[in-house]
C-alpha cells in the first residue's frame, strides 16, 4: 500500500468528539478525532508537528473569548486547507491556560513546518510557536488527546443531552433517571446495588444477561434528578466510580423528555 493510500483510509474514519477534562492539571477543552484510533499509529506518519497559540484576555479558567475562538478556528481552518492529506493527519487540539494547540501527525515535518510558518505570518497579532518531536507510536494521541473511559462517559452524556434538548426538554427539571451496570458476579452485583441504595439509587432490576460478556450480570437503578450536564456528570461519575468499586462497570443512563 503507497503512503498516500495509508493515509487517505484513515481519514476516512474521521470521528471527532469534544470533551473538558484537566492538562496539566489546568482546565482543558479537548477535541480529538477518535475515529483515527482504529488506524492508530498509522505508520507512515512517525512525526508529530503541533501549533501553539497564545491567546491574550483569557478567562479565569484559561479559556478564550468569543472573538479570539473565532479567529484561531479560522487558523485552524486554514492550515487544514493546506496541508497535504498524503503527507500528514490532523488528530485533535488542545485548548487550556491561554493556549490553543494543534496536532499533527506527518511523514514530512518540514512541508507541515512550512504550512505552519505561513500560518503564523498571516497571523502576527498571536503569540505562534511550532514544535516538532519523534512519535511514531503515537504517545502523544494515546496519552494526551485520546479520551479516557471516564471522559467517553462525559462524551455519552453530551449526546444524551443534546437529543432530550432536541425534543424539547427543559434539562433543570427532576425527573426519574434510569441508570445501568454490570458485573462480573451475582455477589458483586448485589454489594453495589446496597451501596447505591445508600446514596438514594432504587434498584428496579437485575437481568442477567444470556450473552457470554465478562460483565454477565446487570442492574437497574432509578433516582429522580435533574439531566442538565453538571448534575449528570456528577452522577454519573458518581456511579461509574461506584461501580468500578465492586469489580463492574456502569453503562449509561436514560430519560424520558420532561418539558416543563
Amino acid at each position: 500500500m503507497s503512503e498516500s493510500n495509508d493515509v487517505q483510509n484513515a481519514a476516512d474514519d474521521d470521528h471527532w468528539e469534544i470533551y473538558v477534562t484537566y492538562v496539566d492539571e489546568q482546565p482543558a477543552v479537548i477535541l480529538v478525532d477518535i475515529g483515527v484510533s482504529n488506524v492508530a499509529p498509522i505508520p507512515s506518519l512517525t512525526n508529530l508537528v503541533w501549533l501553539s497559540i497564545a491567546f491574550p484576555d483569557a478567562d479565569d479558567q484559561g479559556f478564550p473569548d468569543e472573538n479570539h475562538d473565532d479567529a484561531m478556528n479560522g487558523i485552524e481552518d486554514s492550515i487544514t486547507d493546506d496541508i497535504d492529506p498524503s503527507i500528514a493527519r490532523y488528530v485533535g487540539r488542545v485548548t487550556s491556560d491561554g493556549h490553543r494547540e494543534f496536532f499533527y501527525y506527518t511523514s514530512d515535518p518540514a512541508s507541515l513546518t512550512d504550512t505552519f510558518d505561513a500560518a503564523k505570518a498571516a497571523n502576527p497579532t498571536y503569540e505562534i510557536e511550532i514544535h516538532e518531536s519523534d512519535d511514531a507510536d503515537w504517545t502523544h494521541y494515546w496519552n494526551v488527546l485520546y479520551p479516557s473511559p471516564e471522559d467517553f462517559q462525559q462524551i455519552h452524556n453530551e449526546h444524551v443531552i443534546r437529543k432530550l434538548e432536541q425534543e424539547g426538554d427543559s434539562l433543570v427539571t427532576p425527573r426519574p433517571v434510569d441508570h445501568f451496570a454490570n458485573f462480573p458476579t451475582p455477589e458483586d452485583r448485589a454489594e453495589f446495588s446496597v451501596a447505591a441504595g445508600a446514596m438514594d439509587y432504587e434498584t428496579v432490576s437485575q437481568p442477567d444477561r444470556d450473552d457470554e460478556t465478562e460483565f454477565p450480570y446487570s442492574v437497574g437503578l432509578l433516582k429522580t434528578h435533574p439531566v442538565d450536564s453538571e448534575t449528570i456528570d456528577q452522577v454519573t461519575f458518581e456511579l461509574f466510580e461506584l461501580a468500578s468499586q465492586y469489580n463492574g462497570q456502569y453503562e449509561g443512563w436514560g430519560s424520558k423528555v420532561v418539558k416543563s
